[in-house]
C-alpha cells in the first residue's frame, strides 16, 4: 500500500507529466510551429562547430534552408566529427554550451558500433516523450499506478572514449536520473546492470520482483521479457531458496562485491517461498503469470517483433501490450496512444522530421516529404534532424502511414531499409556478412566459400547459413564467432539467449549458380549490374532458397 508521502509526491508529479502530455496534444495541432521549435533546438546544439560552419547551418530558418544547406547523411558519413569529439573534440560537432552526457552504442554498418552523442537537451527530449507515453499507458490502466514496475537497463559506461566519456546504453542513463518517486517503484537495483553475464541481470531481476507486487514490465525488446521468465524458470529451485532464506545465490550471481551489495538489499520471506514450492509443483514451471498480477506489458510488437506475441502469451498471460514506439538510439519517432498495435502518432516535439518515399531511396537525391505532407498507406524513410548533433540524418528505418490524429501523421514501423536484419534488434548488415565470411576464409585457409544468411524463426529466433564450398564441420561456430566480432548487438543477443543458434545448411555449388539465374532473370537487370545478396532480411524469405536445396538434391 502507497504511503502518504508516496501519494502526495506522486500526485506533483502526475500534474507535471500532465502539462507536458497537454503540450503535446496542442503540438499535434500545430505542427509547423512544433517542427520550427524543433529545428530551432537541434541547430543550437550544433551553432559554431565545424560541422555547422562547414554547411553554413548558421544561416538556416527553415526546414527549406535546411535541405538547401546539408545533405543527407547515415553515421558512417559522420563519423570522424563523432570521433573528434569522443577523443576530445567537442566542438567538431557540438556547441559550446551544450553539456554531453555519454555516447549511446548502437550496431553501425561495420564491425565498430556507432556512437550517438548524449546532449542535455537530447535527454530532456528522451525524457519528455516518455513521460507522455508513459502517463498515457497509466492512465488507461489505472490499477497499475503506484505498484512495482520491472525494468531492465543497460549499463552507460560498458566502455570509455579517449577523452574519458562514458559510452554505453542511454537506458542506464534515463534510469539513474528517473525522478525519486519512480525509482522507488522499480524491482531491479541500479546494480544489477554492472554484470556483464546476461542471465545472472536476468536472474536479479526476477529474485527482487518475485517478491513485489509487479504490475507491469516494461524494455524495448520481448525477447528480453521472454527470456528474463525463462531463466527464472529455469532455476526456480535456486529462486525458491533464495526467496526463503534471503540470499541471493552465489552459483548463478558469481561477482562477489555484487552479490554482496544487492543481497544486502534481501531478506528471508519464507511465506512467498511456500507460494512460489505450490505454483511451481501446479504448473511445473514458474511463470510471471502466475506469481504476479500484471495489468499489462510494454515492448515493441511491430515488425519481426510481433513473431513474440505467442510466448509472450505463453509466460506473461493473455494481457495488452503497449508497444513502446519507434525509439532509437538517435532518437524517438512515434509514441503508441493504444495498446495491441504497433501504431503511433509522430512525436514532433523531438525532432525536425522529414520522410523520404520508399520508392525513391537508392535516387541520387531523394526527395523528402514533412509530416504534413504523407500520403495514408505510404511506405517512407525517416530522416531526422535532432538534439543530438544530428543533421538530416537517415535513420535507415521504414514507416507506413496510417492516417492522422490531430494533424499529425501515425506511423507503423516496417522494417529496416537496406539489407538490414533485426530480429531481436541486432541490426546486421549485408557489410558485417561479407566480412564474416573473409574472416572464416582466412580462418580455414579457404579460396571460395558462398554463403547466404537468412532470418528464421522457430521455438526463438535464429539464422540459417546457405553455404557452399566448406564441409569444415566448425562452420556454424566460426560463423557465428565472425559475426560476433563485426555486431556488438547480435554478440549481445547470442549471449543472452534472445538469437538461438547459428544453423549451417550445406549446399552444392550449383546451387548459387542456379540461385543467380533465377535472381538476375527476376529483376530484369544487366549481367553487369546484378549482385547477389549475402543476406535476407525477413523471415520466410528462404522459402525459395528451400525450394531449390530439394530440387538439386
Amino acid at each position: 500500500m502507497p504511503s502518504l508521502a508516496d501519494r502526495v509526491i506522486a500526485r506533483v508529479a502526475y500534474v507535471h507529466a500532465l502539462h507536458t502530455t497537454r503540450r503535446f496534444a496542442r503540438s499535434l495541432e500545430r505542427i509547423e510551429h512544433a517542427q520550427r521549435q524543433a529545428l530551432r533546438r537541434a541547430l543550437a546544439v550544433v551553432a559554431g562547430s565545424d560541422y555547422a560552419r562547414r554547411y553554413r547551418l548558421d544561416r538556416v530558418r527553415s526546414l527549406a534552408d535546411l535541405r538547401a544547406a546539408a545533405p543527407l547523411v547515415r553515421f558512417e558519413d559522420i563519423r570522424p566529427y563523432v570521433q573528434r569529439v569522443a577523443e576530445g573534440d567537442p566542438t567538431a560537432l557540438l556547441s559550446r554550451r551544450v553539456r554531453l552526457h555519454m555516447f549511446a552504442l548502437t550496431s553501425g554498418t561495420t564491425a565498430e558500433p556507432k556512437m550517438i552523442p548524449v546532449t542535455g537537451p537530447f535527454v530532456r527530449d528522451y525524457r519528455r516523450g516518455w513521460n507522455v507515453f508513459g502517463l498515457k499507458m497509466l492512465r488507461d490502466h489505472p490499477a497499475a499506478i503506484l505498484r512495482p514496475i520491472l525494468q531492465s537497463t543497460g549499463r552507460i559506461d560498458e566502455r570509455t572514449t579517449p577523452a574519458g566519456i562514458p559510452a554505453g546504453a542511454i537506458t542506464g542513463l534515463l534510469a539513474a536520473t528517473q525522478k525519486r518517486i519512480v525509482r522507488r517503484y522499480y524491482v531491479g537495483d541500479a546494480r544489477i546492470a554492472r554484470l556483464d553475464d546476461p542471465q545472472q541481470r536476468y536472474y536479479c531481476l526476477v529474485r527482487f520482483g518475485i517478491v513485489r507486487d509487479v504490475a507491469f514490465a516494461v524494455t524495448a525488446n520481448p525477447a528480453t521479457l521472454i527470456r528474463i521468465a525463462e531463466v527464472g524458470s529455469e532455476h526456480a529451485e535456486t529462486l525458491i531458496r533464495d526467496v526463503r532464506d534471503g540470499t541471493l545465490s552465489a552459483q548463478i550471481v558469481t561477482d562477489a562485491a555484487i552479490r554482496r551489495e544487492l543481497a544486502a538489499k534481501l531478506r528471508p520471506e519464507p511465506a512467498r517461498a511456500r507460494e512460489l514450492e505450490t505454483l511451481l509443483a501446479r504448473h511445473a514451471a514458474l511463470r510471471p503469470r502466475d506469481y504476479w498480477k500484471l495489468e499489462f506489458l510494454a515492448c515493441w510488437i511491430g515488425g519481426s517483433l510481433a513473431h513474440y506475441r505467442p510466448q509472450l502469451e505463453r509466460w506473461y498471460g493473455p494481457l495488452p501490450v503497449r508497444d513502446i514506439g519507434l525509439l532509437a538510439s538517435e532518437g524517438r519517432v512515434t509514441i503508441p496512444l493504444e495498446d495491441d498495435t504497433p501504431v503511433g502518432v509522430l512525436d514532433v516535439q523531438s525532432a525536425c522530421f522529414e520522410f523520404i518515399p520508399l520508392d525513391e531511396l537508392d535516387a541520387p537525391q531523394p526527395r523528402t516529404l514533412g509530416p504534413t505532407q504523407l500520403e495514408p498507406g505510404g511506405d517512407y524513410v525517416v530522416v531526422l534532424t535532432s538534439t543530438a548533433g544530428l543533421v538530416r540524418y537517415l535513420l535507415d528505418d521504414v514507416v507506413r502511414m496510417h492516417g492522422w490524429h490531430g494533424r499529425a501523421p501515425r506511423l507503423e514501423f516496417r522494417y529496416r531499409a537496406g539489407h538490414v536484419s533485426s530480429l531481436t534488434g541486432e541490426k546486421l548488415t549485408e557489410n558485417q556478412v561479407v566480412a564474416a565470411a573473409r574472416h572464416v576464409m582466412a580462418e580455414l585457409g579457404l579460396t571460395r566459400l558462398d554463403v547466404l544468411l537468412a532470418p528464421a524463426w522457430d521455438e526463438r529466433p535464429f539464422y540459417r547459413l546457405y553455404a557452399a564450398g566448406c564441409d569444415d564441420a566448425t562452420l556454424a561456430q566460426r560463423f557465428d564467432a565472425a559475426l560476433c566480432g563485426q555486431n556488438e548487438e547480435y554478440a549481445s543477443r547470442r549471449k543472452s539467449g534472445r538469437l538461438g543458434d547459428l544453423v549451417v545448411v550445406p549446399v552444392p555449388g550449383a546451387f548459387f549458380e542456379r540461385l543467380d539465374a533465377r535472381w538476375l532473370q527476376s529483376r530484369r537487370t544487366r549481367a553487369e549490374q546484378y549482385k547477389r545478396r549475402c543476406l535476407l532480411t525477413r523471415v520466410g524469405q528462404d522459402a525459395e532458397l528451400e525450394a531449390l536445396r530439394t530440387a538439386l538434391r
